[in-house]
């Protein structure tokens, strides 16, 4: 090749959260621990590229094309990857992010491996968009991933659009018959940061399950829109659907439910993809149908 021209072997350097790490080229044989990541990948056109996913729990809807464990091993849990079935896949790229992120350093041994993992507070799109350029970078796929941002970004500003002005609302989870709030440095902090719709209750800990609230504070804060997340759905669990639970006389009284501005997000989506860049703009669709 001439001088100063690039050859395919180029080293590539991808920059992520837990420092950086080098690519002989672009990656061609990856691991994802992480199911946003997955649905990344695939919207990025690379799913060919995909040798072992992390599926021991479950693996939601969204991403169900990579059940098939011949083609796709499983390689453990979210939280627990399997260290010997991932090293015997002889990756050349490891995706690792928010549940899977603290074994990076250990799976760093095994192939290079990238954390995708973001803080919430920083802003929605600003996390979706840094998670995506990452795995971009190592799969060389950056036109893709500009053109999926900027789908995001429309999707965003339609939903945005839908948000009528002096409404608040709560974002609220059922779980085992339970309830928590969610606030404004939650994995839903997108509604009130991105889309701007007033939070009911400002002060609500940023706890990853949120914060457990009752029936009668709920009746008392009365939002004018619910945003309500089913978590035993989204994880594969059995359990009292969330329209049960919040079935009651507390919660009927409530502006919310008397107008029906109760807007039911997809569990898989919102708690398990979140920051997949096709996933996220699904999501901004959950909300522009339900408001």
């Amino acid at each position: 090749a001439p001088a100063g021209s690039e050859t395919p072997t180029e080293t590539i350097t991808v920059t992520h959260a837990q420092g950086t790490v080098e690519l002989d080229g672009p990656a061609k044989r990856i691991v994802v621990l992480d199911h946003g990541s997955l649905d990344t990948v695939r919207a990025l056109g690379a799913s060919d590229a995909v040798v072992g996913v992390a599926k021991g729990q479950f693996l939601s809807d969204p991403v169900k094309d990579f059940a098939d464990d011949t083609t796709y091993a499983n390689v453990g849990t979210l939280q627990e990857p399997d260290f010997e079935k991932i090293a015997a896949l002889e990756p050349d790229l490891i995706i690792a992010g928010f549940r899977s992120a603290k074994q990076q350093p250990e799976l760093n041994k095994i192939a290079p491996t990238v954390d995708v993992t973001f803080a919430y507070d920083k802003g929605y799109y600003v996390g979706v968009e840094y998670a995506t350029n990452i795995i971009a970078e190592a799969l060389g796929k950056q036109d893709e991933a500009a053109v999926q941002l900027k789908e995001l970004e429309d999707a965003i500003a339609e939903a945005k659009g839908k948000v009528e002005p002096g409404k608040n609302a709560m974002v609220l989870m059922t779980s085992g018959g339970k309830v928590s709030v969610h606030g404004t440095n939650s994995r839903y902090g997108v509604l009130f940061n991105d889309l701007g719709i007033e939070p009911t209750i400002s002060d609500v800990e940023a706890e990853a399950h949120g914060d457990a609230i009752s029936f009668e504070a709920i009746q008392q804060a009365n939002p004018d829109i619910m945003f309500v997340v089913d978590r035993d759905s989204a994880v594969g669990q059995e359990g009292a659907a969330a329209q049960e639970v919040l079935d009651n006389e507390l919660i009927a009284s409530t502006t919310a439910w008397a107008n029906q501005d109760v807007v039911y997000l997809d569990g898989a989506r919102w708690y398990i993809l979140i920051h997949g860049v096709d996933n996220a703009v699904e999501m901004m669709k959950d909300v522009s149908e339900g408001l």
